[in-house]
């Protein structure tokens, strides 16, 4: 009998993932490119003809009532844009809940971490997050324990992605322990993928340091980016990557030709630089969110290593804005 997949789409979800998640079933799972449900079946459960909208604006309608979860192998939560007051419906909530006592596989796609952390669907488990997301998720969901250094995680019967691309490789994982590596890679080749991922591959990392090309180095890179207020120590990241700390340095060295404690300043300074060119937080609260004890220590520190105070690089972007307006006129907010 085909494996089946329910989804319940939060308002406002993401696309690709739950396109590239179904698209990933349904090439594996048939001769060719006709797209039979022989080896998956999948539904996408919903008031029936309520429609959902996409975060594109895309809106799709429901194929199937919401019922039984045990009618389904998988329930599959497609998430969407955040926002803490956006829930499930009463009729999703309880259909999920359901499949929770009753031992039904929930997997959560790209921002739907956050649902099942919500619900309390994820304490005790390993989950992935999005690199994006990650500080986010640990403040808000703590008893989680939730990485951003891969893109996705199998715990029990709980299963995460970072979304993305991500969602096709997590799609990928099922149909191989379901029908194979084989039916797994053919998906990937129709999909224009090079191959279908696994859980020990990393997420992208910015762009600070492209040349970084080891799995150990791309995985520190990601624990510091998503440990920038609470910072951890080298021997940390060493152990949680489990290779030592002097193999560590050398790695970076080779590749980065900098320190793992320069790399770290480096990420949480270059994050510093965007809080202070994208908000209007106060120096101190930034300097707090990059790891700094207080905004003396964080202004002289981001000197020393940018060439220019925070407050000077922040008056830096915000000068173009003055210039749309009448000679004399004082700016909008503008700080005395």
């Amino acid at each position: 009998m085909a494996k089946t997949f329910a989804f319940l789409l939060v308002r406002d979800f993401t696309l690709s993932p739950l396109s590239l998640f179904i698209d990933t079933l349904r090439l594996a799972g048939d001769e060719g490119d006709r797209s039979r449900r022989v080896e998956f079946d999948w539904q996408i459960l919903g008031e029936r003809g309520l429609p959902i909208r996409s975060s594109c604006g895309i809106e799709l309608l429901p194929t199937r009532a919401i019922g039984d979860p045990e009618d389904f192998d998988n329930i599959v939560i497609v998430g969407g844009l955040l926002d803490p007051q956006q829930n499930l419906s009463q009729e999703k909530e309880a259909f999920l809940l359901r499949a929770a006592e009753r031992g039904v596989h929930i997997t959560a796609l790209c921002t739907g971490s956050f649902v099942l952390a919500r619900y309390g669907l994820l304490n005790g488990y390993d989950a992935c997050v999005s690199w994006f997301h990650i500080k986010d998720f640990r403040q808000s969901f703590p008893d989680v324990r939730a990485q951003a250094d891969g893109l996705y995680c199998v715990d029990r019967k709980r299963s995460t992605c970072a979304g993305g691309t991500g969602a096709a490789d997590l799609a990928g994982y099922f149909v191989l322990k379901s029908i194979g590596p084989r039916a797994a890679e053919k998906a990937a080749k129709i999909l224009v993928m090079d191959r279908i991922r696994n859980s020990y591959d990393v997420q992208p990392i910015g762009d600070l340091f492209p040349e970084a090309s080891s799995r150990a180095v791309k995985r520190a890179l990601l624990l510091m980016e998503s440990s920038l207020q609470e910072t951890i120590t080298v021997s940390d990241i060493a152990a949680k990557l489990n290779v030592s700390r002097r193999q560590l340095e050398r790695l970076f060295a080779i590749e980065l030709e900098v320190s793992p404690m320069a790399a770290y300043l480096a990420v949480r300074l270059q994050y510093a630089k965007s809080l202070l060119e994208a908000t209007d937080l106060q120096i101190g609260e930034i300097g707090f969110r990059c790891g700094f004890g207080n905004a003396g220590h964080f202004s002289r520190v981001f000197r020393q290593h940018i060439g220019v105070t925070p407050t000077d690089l922040r008056n830096q972007y915000a000068a173009p804005k003055d210039r749309s307006r009448e000679p004399g006129t004082p700016a909008s907010g503008q700080r005395q």
